[in-house]
């Protein structure tokens, strides 16, 4: 999805055009500033952000403030300008232009107006609240916060900025096991937000942490998550002053993923109102609703939620087929991963290794490089290491292909034609189907992956098998019928094309239009080596901005998964040159695309492991200073 416009500039209705003009050296100054023509008629829920201009007759009882905190609960921060004439709107924003300003802040905060809220603070996917506020606990006891849930050792963040003001390592009479309190201000208020069974804190009493700083990891299958205000806040619980967090719960990005075939949009909520669109398994859909009230009801019978589909098509969709989908909200902080392969060496590091990245990404390879087919002892040697690197908080990319089945087969890749391809298509979705069938429900695997670089031109090599598209294309829908035959609400993707925005987009056109049109893909995946921040040594091939561009239209409101970036036969390179060009990649995807870009997984681990740059040599020995940069990345 493209990243959504959260700032919205609000003019007066009246002699609209004069005050247009007024404005438009701030919208050129100012990057994705949406003009909304006063607020009638217009949606401001869609806005983190709206700078509002009070004039005569735009606000009910000309009072912005008041007016959108009553009908547009969702926006955050409301942005005054009191103007009562387009010259003096003008004069206003020409100060800010001056000081690159874009909210006035660097005036004062008098006419800022912000409300306190909590962003995401569990790392597991799907996201969602296991019980609501006020639920009944037992025992006369209401519940006095939410229930998130996080599986245990699911890593948990900080949902807003503050100081850590309390640490109870020890459990109490207040059920929550370890815990961490945090004070956050806003506007003048004071909040205290408390995480609750939590294990491995890794914070201190009196640190200040911003949203988005790792606390600790999850002891149980959920965290509970209070906040209180003190003086302000409700009486009655175990708690005092607490309030309901539910309308705090601010996930800008948030997409909802379809976890059944064939779902309807209808007009009204309810099975006997009118179908207005059939929905695909690939359509990422915005709620219209809360967010917090949305994550409520995801999962849940007999429960409606109001979308938006990528067709802006507005209307109501069943929840209970509704998932809240991490693909299309990228969290910055776990948008890098790394390749990893179970069969080398030094290719499974211990998942502490890997702190601070979000994806592991390694072949699903049953062939054991020998041509073996047991399933079974693919899943043993498989399974634990999947389990520890999913409880370290990292999610799994899982790659089926040949070596998952075909390798030692019988089958000579040259020699391939249409028949051969579909006779092992049947036996592959056989297997695809099983493996899913072993790690259904179970939250280890985050995505499949379909194949490896099928678009490589020609050729063969150890991890690329090419094949023509129509042949991919029928694999490619055989796999995702199979493994949703088992698993409807993981993620499945493509190979990686490795061809470019190219031959490699025009193969992925050609599958797309080969496949039936009830079967996608939820995303497409590139290995784009070659590319990155114009002007580095290891961008010959130009720019990262072109692959992302262009692949995003294949499959629009699906992002783009990077599955293998690096640096190519070339071991002697310097750390640091590898470091500023990786960082330099990193950089650019999360300040353009962070809402195009599910994942960049780099390759590899380890020198050694086929041809990659690693972060460790061949004596696993860390290569500085590309190792620890990447990581904190």
């Amino acid at each position: 999805m493209a990243q959504p416009i959260s700032h919205a500039l609000v003019l007066p209705d009246r002699d609209f055009l004069s005050w247009y003009r007024a404005a438009e050296p701030y919208t050129k100054a100012f990057e994705r500033v949406a003009v909304i023509r006063s607020p009638a008629g217009n949606d401001l829920n869609r806005f983190r952000s709206v700078t509002a201009v009070q004039a005569p007759g735009v606000w009910v009882q000309n009072d912005a403030v008041a007016h959108i905190r009553r009908v547009y609960p969702m926006v955050v921060r409301i942005d005054l300008i009191r103007a009562a004439t387009p010259a003096d709107l003008a004069r206003i924003l020409q100060e800010r232009i001056a000081q690159k300003d874009r909210f006035g802040e660097r005036a004062g905060s008098a006419h800022l107006f912000d409300r306190f809220t909590l962003e995401w603070p569990s790392d597991a996917r799907p996201a969602r609240i296991v019980r609501g506020f006020n639920a009944d606990l037992g025992g006369g006891r209401r519940n006095e916060g939410l229930d998130i849930f996080a599986p245990e050792g699911t890593t948990i963040r900080a949902a807003a900025a503050g100081t850590v003001a309390t640490v109870v390592q020890q459990p109490t009479a207040l059920g929550y096991g370890q815990y961490v309190q945090i004070a956050s201000s806003v506007g003048g208020e004071t909040y205290l937000v408390t995480y609750g069974l939590l294990t491995n804190i890794s914070v201190r009493m009196g640190q200040k942490v911003a949203v988005g700083d790792v606390l600790a990891r999850s002891s149980q299958d959920q965290i509970k998550l209070t906040v209180q205000h003190p003086g302000k806040g409700l009486q009655g619980y175990i708690l005092p002053d607490v309030v309901d967090p539910t309308m705090m719960i601010y996930w800008q990005d948030m997409r909802l993923k379809i976890t059944v075939s064939g779902l309807r949009l209808r007009e009204r909520p309810g099975t006997d109102f009118k179908v207005l669109a059939m929905l695909r398994p690939s359509d990422r859909l915005e709620t219209l609703e809360p967010h917090g009230r949305t994550l409520l009801k995801l999962g849940v019978k007999d429960q409606w939620l109001r979308v938006r589909s990528p067709q802006s098509v507005e209307g109501f969709a069943a929840s209970e087929f509704l998932v809240a989908d991490e693909t299309a909200a990228i969290n910055a902080l776990n948008l890098t991963g790394m390749n990893l392969d179970m069969l080398h060496p030094l290719g499974k590091p211990d998942a502490a290794r890997l702190k601070g990245l979000g994806w592991v990404r390694f072949t699903y390879n049953v062939s054991m490089d020998r041509g073996a087919t047991d399933l079974n002892a693919a899943y043993n040697f498989f399974a634990p290491h999947i389990e520890r690197y999913v409880k370290a908080g990292l999610k799994v990319i899982l790659v089926l292909t040949h070596q998952t089945y075909g390798e030692g087969q019988g089958y000579v890749w040259p020699q391939m034609d249409s028949g051969r391809w579909r006779e092992l298509t049947a036996r592959f979705a056989d297997y695809a189907n099983k493996i899913a069938a072993r790690f259904a429900g179970r939250d280890l695997i985050a995505v499949y992956q379909i194949w490896n670089e099928q678009d490589t031109p020609s050729g063969v090599a150890h991890a690329a098998v090419p094949m023509p598209p129509g042949d991919y294309a029928h694999l490619l829908t055989q796999a995702i019928r199979a493994i949703r035959g088992a698993d409807a609400k993981v993620t499945i993707i493509t190979g990686g094309h490795v061809g470019g925005p190219g031959n490699g987009a025009n193969y992925a056109r050609a599958t797309l239009a080969a496949m039936p049109s009830s079967v996608r893909p939820d995303g497409i995946a590139i290995h784009s080596y070659g590319r990155g921040p114009a002007g580095s040594p290891y961008s010959p091939f130009g720019s990262i901005d072109e692959d992302i561009d262009t692949y995003s239209q294949v499959l629009p409101g699906a992002p783009v998964w990077i599955t293998e970036w690096g640096v190519l036969d070339q071991p002697n390179a310097s750390a640091s040159d590898v470091a500023q060009y990786a960082l330099g990649f990193i950089d650019r995807i999360k300040r353009l695309y962070s809402g195009k870009t599910a994942a960049a997984v780099w390759y590899a681990w380890a020198d050694g492991m086929h041809n990659g740059y690693g972060l460790v040599d061949r004596n696993d020995r860390p290569k500085q200073p590309l190792h620890d940069r990447f990581l904190r990345a």
